[in-house]
């Protein structure tokens, strides 16, 4: 069975990833890994910010549909912000890295890509307001993707405490139900 090398430098980069800082892995680290020439891994990646965009653009569609095939808005909301917080140490090893600029708007954008998913699968259920024009949804939609990004960020053992309280507000303010 032929090897899929584009998972196979994933695999060694992510590795590497936990005990390093990104601006520390290096071409040369993950051939080495992986026991490939860097003729190989050019081949398959123009660059370091390209084989870590790849790897989290897989994970993304994974992630958004087992997020999505979450029963309740709740469940949903819970699920990503679980997988966010697993991942936090290795996001809080990519972006304060020399690949910020790349990085972050690529996280931010799947963070969008879930709330705009989930606001089309639940047109019905009210999480947008059909009052709004498509450039007020965009920046509502951006909005929560951002406030998302930074409640990761700054999430602490006490959040982790209150996880299924902060996850019914997080609910009841996509919903605009803050009574």
């Amino acid at each position: 069975m032929p090897i899929d090398m584009k998972a196979a430098i994933c695999r060694s980069a992510s590795e590497l990833l936990t005990k390093k800082r990104t601006k520390k892995l290096t071409v040369k680290d993950i051939v080495e890994e992986c026991g490939i020439t860097r003729q190989t891994f050019y081949y398959h990646f123009q660059d370091i910010p390209d084989l870590i965009c790849y790897m989290m653009e897989q994970g993304s569609k994974e992630l958004l549909e087992n997020c999505l095939a979450q029963p309740t808005l709740e469940d949903k909301i819970r699920y990503l912000l679980s997988v966010a917080l697993n991942a936090r140490p290795l996001i809080q090893r990519t972006i304060p890295s020399s690949y910020q600029s790349e990085l972050e708007p690529l996280l931010l954008e799947q963070f969008y890509s879930f709330f705009d998913q989930l606001t089309n699968e639940s047109a019905s259920s009210s999480l947008v307001s059909d009052s709004l024009t498509a450039s007020q949804r965009k920046l509502l939609l951006r909005y929560h993707s951002l406030a998302f990004l930074g409640l990761v960020r700054t999430w602490s053992k006490d959040d982790s405490a209150h996880m299924d309280e902060i996850v019914h507000d997080l609910a009841q303010f996509f919903t605009h139900k803050t009574h």
